[in-house]
């Protein structure tokens, strides 16, 4: 089946459909390159099964596993993709110690969280989840203790467990091998429901990759992927007429998109859609937030459907928190705020200057925090010798006073001994300092919390 375009659309409303279209699609696009790179890439560092947990034993670094922007250095990920059109899956999360903080988060195709878990939440007792695909309605397994139903087939699930400190490692091992995933049928016991039809997940055209894993498709010949995309989720009631609309353009679910039948007028129109839906995602990636102290920490970006899906602004906050940080977490488990500049309003570069940040008291949080450093331009770890690349309340040997605060010391050099604990160390060049509030206070959630800036001081070395 070819879909084809409504004949009597003019160019303005090519335009503006497409431009609508291209704005829903883009999320699942930068999804579906992580999809593809992690599970059938040939060369990927976070190579995934799609069905069986891939756990991760080390924390990210310059030399492990730095391929996804503002990588984590706190916990360590057990991540999975689940295909969940044959039968839901149980999930198995074991008990964990009463002090450690741990959550498991799922994603669907869209990108939205439909689902996190954790310590913050639902406390450290084992637990089990039915994970279920869109439209699937049967009764509570026994001793499952949630049934959640995805809006889509494929979903990104992930599990964090904090590093408490060095050694910690060998625990978080032992807890990340009691992670269970089972078929219904087998949880229950009983034969199995016949195989889904084989899947098709082409590769995306190199046009379309922009490293890392990014798939972002600025071509007419995006209809023909979202109709492919759509194969692996379900439209929801309230965008059945988002949809109509969208077909008039050429979307259907699972139908053939000929770019070649365009017109060169309705080419040009439709990337006219294209190139408007895209301007507006670089707008507001550079525009994410109104800066506080320096600091920017957009709350809009990350949530469920309640939040990223019903009007024009919800569908680009979901296609620009795509871009700017896919899949993380949402506002009520953990804030990031991001500071490039500092208090006089000039970009941060550890080339010649050194820079403190004053807490005059620990970050409002019930959970843990930490302030990580990553290169301006590709939000990556930076090698640099020292090997440490965060300073967080974990670290016993930053001075404090008596309220907890406490000056961190950003600098490429070595400081001298009295200020070692203090020092989080930065790149010979441009860098981005990126904090990761967890268990946030209601200030943080409401913006009423105002981050210490970054004070550009004289570098103090030994």
């Amino acid at each position: 089946m070819t879909a084809a375009l409504d004949p009597t659309l003019t160019p303005a409303e090519l335009t503006s459909i497409a431009e609508e279209a291209y704005l829903f699609a883009y999320p699942m696009m930068i999804a579906y390159g992580f999809f593809h790179r992690q599970t059938m890439g040939p060369d990927a560092p976070e190579k995934q099964a799609i069905g069986r947990f891939t756990h991760f034993r080390t924390l990210g670094s310059p030399t492990l596993n730095n391929t996804i922007p503002w990588i984590n250095t706190d916990t360590l990920y057990s991540a999975v993709w689940l295909d969940l059109r044959r039968e839901p899956m149980v999930l198995g999360v074991p008990a964990f110690e009463p002090h450690r903080f741990q959550n498991v988060q799922a994603a669907d195709w869209y990108t939205m969280n439909f689902f996190t878990r954790g310590t913050r939440d639902v406390g450290n007792g084992a637990r089990r989840y039915l994970l279920a695909g869109p439209g699937w309605s049967g009764a509570k397994p026994d001793g499952v203790d949630e049934v959640v139903v995805a809006d889509s087939w494929i979903i990104k699930l992930f599990t964090r467990i904090i590093v408490e400190g060095p050694g910690d490692e060998p625990a978080i091992h032992a807890l990340q091998d009691q992670y269970r995933l089972d078929p219904l049928s087998r949880y229950r016991g009983v034969e199995p429901p016949p195989a889904s039809d084989a899947a098709d997940f082409p590769a995306p055209p190199a046009s379309g990759m922009r490293g890392r894993g990014f798939f972002e498709q600025p071509t007419p010949d995006f209809i023909g992927t979202l109709n492919h995309l759509m194969t692996q989720a379900a439209i929801q009631p309230d965008e059945a007429a988002l949809f109509e609309r969208f077909s008039r353009i050429g979307v259907e679910p699972g139908a053939a998109f000929d770019v070649a039948a365009l017109t060169p007028d309705q080419a040009a129109a439709i990337q006219a859609g294209i190139d408007a839906g895209l301007a507006r995602i670089e707008h507001r990636l550079a525009n994410i937030d109104t800066p506080i102290n320096g600091w920017t920490y957009p709350l809009d970006l990350r949530g469920g459907r309640d939040r990223l899906t019903g009007s024009p602004a919800a569908y680009l906050a979901r296609a620009v928190g795509a871009k700017y940080a896919i899949w993380g977490p949402g506002a009520e488990e953990v804030v990031y705020m991001v500071a490039e500049i500092d208090v006089d309003g000039a970009r941060v570069d550890g080339a010649d200057a050194a820079y403190e940040i004053t807490f005059y008291a620990a970050p409002p949080v019930s959970g843990f925090w930490s302030y990580t450093i990553y290169d301006a331009a590709t939000r990556l770890l930076v090698p640099h010798p020292s090997g440490r690349y965060k300073r967080g309340d974990r670290d016993a040997d930053i001075r404090r006073n008596a309220e907890g605060g406490f000056t961190l010391l950003l600098q490429n050099a070595t400081p001298p001994a009295d200020r070692l604990g203090d020092w989080l160390p930065i790149p010979a060049g441009p860098f981005q300092v990126v904090g990761r509030l967890y268990g946030p206070s209601l200030e943080l959630r409401n913006k009423t919390y105002a981050p210490p800036p970054l004070r550009r001081v004289a570098v103090d070395s030994v």
